[in-house]
């Protein structure tokens, strides 16, 4: 989303519902008060226009837009459609509250889900793996010092597992967002390692750089993940070993099907490079749309692992409409002898998730007989 987006929802929740009800509404203290949340948004908009603590000041101003300035806009148009004071008044809170529980109440309330998944081909050996599934931090969506990143260690760590994949969107727009988080994260650890991709995100594409910072600035972020023991995937595979059987580990660059998200190198084939024969392979691939693109009864991947979606059906990215579709979104699904998990994941780019709980996903595989 680009600063002319932001500003469009700064004139149109902010300004033109504030003079309207200045006209038919206001006066004295309460005006007052009713343009100061604008007047602030106004100081975090040129902020984000000039990249001053760009992710903090898009926090803060997501956080007036929908606490204090939608409401304002959900007031004025119940007035416009002849709503008494008292009833616009009361929607406007109502609405403003319900956003307020939304950030604050509803997007940190992690849960761990546990799943047991049947898979063919997996090799004997491998017969209750744990795999401890991370995706989508959006780490600067909860600001410099949030605890909820150490109740996702806390809670992936207390599970145990025998590998932890991660697939994804670490932070939102910058890799100073991680900063603060370094020592949480690096307490992530696993007998048989620590995989991951890049995210749509961990290109950072979506915020204020050039293009020359900006690839300085995903190579810290990869830099970082690296100095904490992650094996980041760039179209690459690896190996995880038990009693001389392995799997392979795969992970590609980011792919979609949103003409939205532009081509960031992604390539399948490139990441199965060097996979023997029949031997087991586990993909990491953000985007799930991907998954029936080209693994799907394409490629000889028996279980993918996405996020992207934090759980949504639909999401508006672009104008080309049959890409607002998510056909799997959430959870397990299965094509053939091939299955592939989508995470919920744990943050969001938005102010607030909209799909429900964030989740540490818990996969325990078994050997489809």
């Amino acid at each position: 989303m680009k600063f002319k987006s932001y500003a469009i929802f700064f004139v149109l929740f902010g300004v033109i519902p504030d003079i309207y009800i200045s006209w038919a509404l206001g006066g004295g203290v309460a005006l007052a008060l009713l343009w100061l949340p604008t007047l602030i948004a106004a100081v975090y908009l040129v902020r984000i226009k000039r990249g001053v603590d760009y992710t903090e000041s898009l926090k803060v101003f997501s956080y007036l837009i929908f606490i204090c300035e939608f409401p304002k806009l959900i007031l004025t148009l119940f007035h416009v459609l002849g709503a008494g004071k008292a009833v616009s008044l009361a929607a406007g809170i109502a609405v403003g509250l319900f956003f307020a529980v939304m950030i604050f109440i509803v997007t940190p309330m992690l849960k761990t889900t546990r799943r047991e998944i049947d898979i063919e081909g997996l090799p004997e050996q491998f017969d209750g793996l744990r795999i401890c599934h991370l995706s989508d931090f959006h780490l600067g969506s909860f600001g410099k010092g949030n605890p909820y990143i150490k109740r996702i260690v806390d809670a992936a760590m207390a599970e145990k597992p025998d590998v932890i994949l991660f697939t994804g969107d670490l932070v939102n727009f910058d890799s100073a967002e991680a900063d603060p988080y370094m020592p949480e994260l690096s307490r992530l650890a696993a007998p048989m390692g620590i995989f991951a991709v890049r995210g749509n995100h961990d290109y950072l594409l979506h915020g204020h750089f050039t293009e020359e910072e900006r690839l300085k600035d995903t190579e810290r972020l990869l830099d970082m993940e690296r100095s904490m023991g992650w094996k980041i995937l760039l179209n690459a595979n690896d190996r995880i070993r038990k009693d001389g059987a392995e799997i392979a580990i795969a992970g590609v660059e980011n792919i979609s099907t949103n003409p939205y998200f532009p081509g960031v190198g992604g390539d399948l084939g490139k990441a199965l490079e060097g996979i023997p024969d029949g031997v087991f392979t586990i993909l990491l691939s953000h985007d799930p749309t991907h998954w029936k693109k080209e693994v799907a009864g394409k490629a000889l991947v028996g279980l993918t692992l996405s996020g992207h979606t934090h759980g949504l059906k639909y999401k508006l990215a672009g104008l080309h409409i049959p890409s607002w579709t998510f056909h799997q979104n959430a959870g397990v699904y299965e094509d053939g002898p091939q299955v592939l998990h989508v995470s919920v994941g744990l943050g969001s780019a938005f102010a607030f998730r909209l799909a429900g709980r964030p989740s540490v996903d818990i996969l325990t595989l078994r050997k489809k007989l």
